[in-house]
């Protein structure tokens, strides 16, 4: 299959990164000495690598890193750098695990155990973040047929998993929401947002069982339809993706993550000028929705040839996302589009702003 020259890989909306592997640098720093002092320094481990989106980009703004004990103490906690690059050296490799957690804007949190007791010197840790849909935000505060439906003891277990994923601890929100699905199979939003943290660990196959689950429960729920959507693209069911997200849909005609994940799973099946319709449906729903549709749209265009249209999505993306993880690559094929024009006796115009 051809690939989009800009970006090369923006278009795939993974999970799980299948071609490159782009690591986590997590180099962490000695804080509290008293209490470090107190653990076992021998053999000191270095963690690297890169924190990346699911299309490989690398995430830089709005990022921390942390390490800490298995009892909670922090160990450090860094930012990464321009290209989402940590290296943090001297971390004791103890006799306890450690809990690596990685929170940034508009992403699910990440959480992993490190076991680092071997002292082995340097561990890569592949990080991959997993946006959080504005669809799936925003149907949180509207109510489903399962959330009248469910019984107190389920919602206050749901409300409980609420709380701690605000807090960014993980495994009690999974606890919790398990505990709710548990009392009450039917809780579709319970099912949905256990289905998000075993996403966050990359436990794809329960999360998409409750999924599918959520689903077949409430079908008015479009934040499931995303999820499960995107889960069947990082896993190349372009197929299956297309006809879950045709069903939601059905329910939620409005949904502008739905166009979004169907244009993906038609981009990665060469069906770029659906891709590109689908992309731009998903624009006019929601004129606040990411500037990486732009970048997406630009894709699209440069597949079908349409580089005059390629270079306004640019432009506009540039326009409106300057510092954007994507904004160096359009720049440089932007002059690229410009070279070849001049060199052919023709210009390129200047795309209108867009609202």
């Amino acid at each position: 299959m051809r690939r989009a020259t800009f970006p090369a890989t923006l278009h795939r909306r993974r999970l799980i990164s299948r071609r490159r592997v782009l690591w986590l640098a997590v180099c962490l720093t000695a804080l509290g000495g008293r209490c470090l002092a107190q653990r076992d320094q021998s053999n000191p481990v270095s963690v690297s690598g890169q924190v990346t989106t699911e299309g490989d980009q690398p995430i830089s703004s709005g990022v921390v890193v942390s390490m800490q004990y298995d009892d909670g103490i922090t160990v450090g906690q860094q930012s990464p750098d321009a290209q989402g690059h940590f290296r943090i050296d001297n971390v004791p490799s103890g006799r306890r695990l450690y809990r690596l957690t990685v929170k940034a804007e508009g992403f699910h949190p990440y959480q992993q155990s490190l076991d680092l007791r071997d002292g082995a010197g340097m561990v890569t840790v592949k990080v991959v973040l997993t946006r959080v849909s504005k669809t799936a935000q925003s149907s949180q505060a509207l109510p489903l047929l399962t959330d009248m439906s469910a019984p107190r003891k389920a919602r206050k277990a749901y409300d409980k998993g609420v709380r701690e994923l605000q807090a960014h601890h993980l495994p009690d929100a999974q606890r919790d929401f398990e505990a709710a699905v548990a009392e009450y199979p039917c809780y579709a939003r319970a099912q949905t947002s256990l289905a998000d943290v075993l996403i966050s660990k990359r436990d794809l196959l329960p999360a998409e069982a409750a999924l599918r689950k959520a689903i077949q429960c409430d079908s008015g729920f479009a934040g499931s339809f995303v999820s499960l959507g995107r889960v069947l693209n990082s896993e190349r069911r372009f197929a299956e993706s297309e006809a879950v997200i045709k069903q939601g849909l059905r329910t939620s005609p409005d949904a502008w993550a739905l166009y979004d994940e169907l244009a993906s799973a038609h981009y990665n099946q060469g069906m770029y000028a659906q891709a590109t319709g689908e992309w731009l449906r998903a624009e006019s729903l929601d004129p606040d929705a990411p500037s990486d549709l732009h970048a997406k749209l630009a894709a699209a265009y440069v597949q079908q040839g349409k580089a005059d249209k390629a270079y306004a999505e640019m432009q506009t993306y540039v326009r409106i996302d300057p510092n954007g993880r994507f904004a160096a690559q359009a720049r440089s094929l932007m002059r690229q589009i410009e070279s070849a024009s001049s060199a052919a006796g023709t210009r390129v115009e200047p795309a209108p702003a867009k609202p």
